[in-house]
């Protein structure tokens, strides 16, 4: 992968005013809001009002805890003194705002400690304490060690001279780190004068030094920063939005914040290699998931020299609002070979007004070849109940590439991505199987099994599939066989406890036989000389295969099935392989069952083999430990 220059060092447009962090894009993406951070610096005066008389201290907490900033500078803090009445002011703020405090005193005062401290939602891996000059007091610096950043706080001396060399200590500091380095606090000098300039030089300003920050009730200066070291690590961290308070009491100081966010790692970005789906004899869908929302496209042809672009719009835009990507290629030649690969920007920012890109990542070219009207040869793979077995998907694989098999296309019949708990799960086992069945390249079907039904993401997973116009069911054609899929749902009643209510498969089902009554006697299915029927739950067979006894289908869909001239049933769900002969058990087909999620003995995990070459159609079927279960011609 590579990745463009299109983001610059920080990307800066228009100052704003104080304003919390929108819930826009970051809030819809797995990781937008892990990846952006507020960072805030405050002097708080000791806790005093702008009188310099006055202890506020829940006002200063209610600013804090307005900002919701992830990092806080704390500067001019007591600690247990006389003047703050024994208050040990930081961990009282700390405590208030739920925060974790460091302190670091830098004067004994009135029998406790004045000093500055730091507050952090999260707990740093380390804490550093480095001594700065200061001819007037002492000064201090704070550095956190975070796994993606540093953040340092500081307070530095009003002399000139010390600040110089205060800036010379803290360049030093961020050099040692191959990480971004946030500094912030009050540096007790404007951006004009030497040590301003010194500190540009080696740090990006993320504050904007023309908004002044003291005094608060009538602001004349800009003392107070929050800047981020010159290196490398900083090329990929964004400026969303910067601001001062507008507090003119709580402190004789506004606070000043800034908002930066992270940009994924190029090698992050995409969760896997993207997939194919719903391929025809014109068109495929490319499917892939990333780890932020991206502005993305495809590129695609019969070459990777002279390419087209396609992207997807929903009325006239691009819905950059997710992390689930999908690219529609239509208007394809039949039976030619394409490459295609995919493209993608991070969106860092999308305001109404105002929007941020990061730089291109582009994936590997892939390809794909599309079926014609005419192709009488191919090779179809299919699992099932693998049940998050990865050992048995590979050992399968395997066996097949040692047979020299490649699949033209490639089902997963139910069960290989059962209980989907979350987005973030289902996300995963997806691209599991896809990897698996080099799906970059193979076109994929993911057949529902009633595993696939249960758990809290299950109806979610229909969005990371294309088949079917959105339907767990239906039919395609590849050359001149049709292929028919159905769903029999779940093994149990509707009204079975553990559904509370909530599932209406009997629906599905009336659905499945309005469908086929249809498809039966659509002119694709007259057309095709060969017909495969593929579901997860057998529609024949004994008490064996019925893990639960129950099946409804047999009576609504048999009667339509007997009248079709289908080649084979190839189904799954029993855990073991079988082989139940046409009319043994009512069925107008032969029904072929793959086995279970083992390695070996009766629930041996099966690949399925179907091979057309011209007229001949050959299934083979493989176990997991290297037998060869099933070689036949139908």
């Amino acid at each position: 992968m590579n990745k463009s220059k299109l983001i610059s060092r920080i990307a800066v447009a228009s100052a704003a005013a104080l304003c919390l962090l929108p819930s826009g894009a970051e809030a819809q993406t797995d990781h937008g809001a892990e990846n952006t951070l507020r960072i805030m610096s405050y002097n708080i005066l000791n806790g005093k009002q702008i009188d310099g008389k006055t202890f506020n201290f829940e006002r200063q907490i209610s600013v804090i805890r307005g900002m919701n900033a992830d990092l806080v500078t704390l500067d001019e803090v007591d600690s247990i003194t006389e003047r703050s009445k024994g208050h040990f002011v930081l961990r009282e703020y700390a405590a208030a705002l739920g925060m974790h405090h460091f302190y670091s005193p830098t004067i004994d005062f009135q029998g406790g400690k004045y000093g500055m401290g730091m507050l952090a939602k999260k707990f740093p891996q380390r804490i550093t304490r480095i001594a700065l000059p200061g001819r007037e007091e002492k000064r201090t610096l704070i550095i956190a060690e975070y796994p993606e950043y540093i953040f340092a706080s500081t307070h530095f001396s009003l002399t000139p001279a010390d600040q110089l060399k205060s800036i010379a200590i803290l360049r030093s500091e961020a050099a040692k780190h191959n990480k971004p380095f946030f500094v912030a606090g009050d540096m007790n000098f404007t951006p004009e004068s030497e040590a301003g300039k010194l500190l540009s030089k080696y740090f990006t300003l993320l504050t904007d030094p023309k908004q002044p920050t003291f005094p608060a009730d009538a602001p004349k200066e800009a003392i107070d920063y929050i800047a981020l070291f010159k290196n490398k690590e900083a090329d990929n961290v964004v400026l969303l939005r910067r601001g001062v308070v507008n507090e003119p009491k709580a402190s004789d100081h506004r606070p000043v914040y800034a908002d930066v966010r992270f940009a994924t790692r190029a090698d992050k970005l995409f969760c896997s290699d993207p997939y194919l789906q719903n391929i025809t004899s014109s068109g495929v869908s490319v499917m892939y998931q990333t780890n932020a929302v991206v502005h993305t496209w495809v590129e695609y042809g019969t070459d990777t020299v002279k390419t087209k672009t396609a992207r997807t719009l929903l009325a006239g835009q691009e819905p950059c609002f997710d992390i689930e990507n999908k690219v529609r290629i239509d208007s394809l030649e039949p039976g030619r070979k394409y490459y295609y690969r995919v493209c993608a920007q991070e969106v860092l920012l999308n305001e109404a007004y105002r929007k941020i890109l990061g730089g291109t990542v582009k994936t590997a070219w892939h390809s794909f070849t599309l079926p014609s009207p005419d192709t009488r040869n191919f090779t179809a793979v299919i699992y099932n109940d693998l049940h998050e077995q990865d050992g048995v998907m590979n050992s399968l694989a395997q066996i097949l590439k040692n047979n020299g098999i490649k699949a033209d296309l490639t089902f997963f019949n139910g069960d290989c991505v059962p209980e989907p708990r979350d987005r973030a799960h289902a996300i995963e086992r997806v691209n599991v199987l896809m990897r698996g069945a080099d799906a970059a390249d193979v076109p994929t079907f993911i057949i529902r099994g009633n595993h696939e039904i249960r758990n809290s993401y299950s109806a979610g997973m229909l969005s990371l599939t294309d088949n079917f116009d959105g339907k767990t069911y239906g039919a395609f054609s590849w050359g001149d066989t049709r292929f028919v899929v159905l769903d029999c749902g779940e093994d149990k009643p509707d009204d079975f406890w553990v559904y509370y209510g909530l599932n209406d498969f009997t629906k599905l089902r009336l659905d499945q036989k309005a469908f086929l009554e249809k498809e039966l006697k659509s002119k694709e299915f007259k057309k095709a000389r060969r017909h495969i029927l593929i579901n997860h739950i057998p529609i024949w067979g004994d008490k064996d295969v019925y893990t639960d006894n129950y099946h409804p289908w047999t009576a609504l869909w048999s009667p339509l099935l007997e009248k079709a001239k289908f080649d084979v049933n190839l189904t799954a769900h029993a855990h073991f392989f079988y082989v139940i002969e046409k009319g043994k058990q009512g069925n107008p087909m032969p029904c072929i069952g793959g086995g279970g999620p083992s390695m070996g003995g009766k629930e041996v995990g099966t690949a399925m083999v179907l091979q057309k070459n011209g007229d001949k159609l050959r299934l083979r079927v493989f176990g997991a430990d290297g037998r060869t279960l099933l070689d036949r011609d139908l």
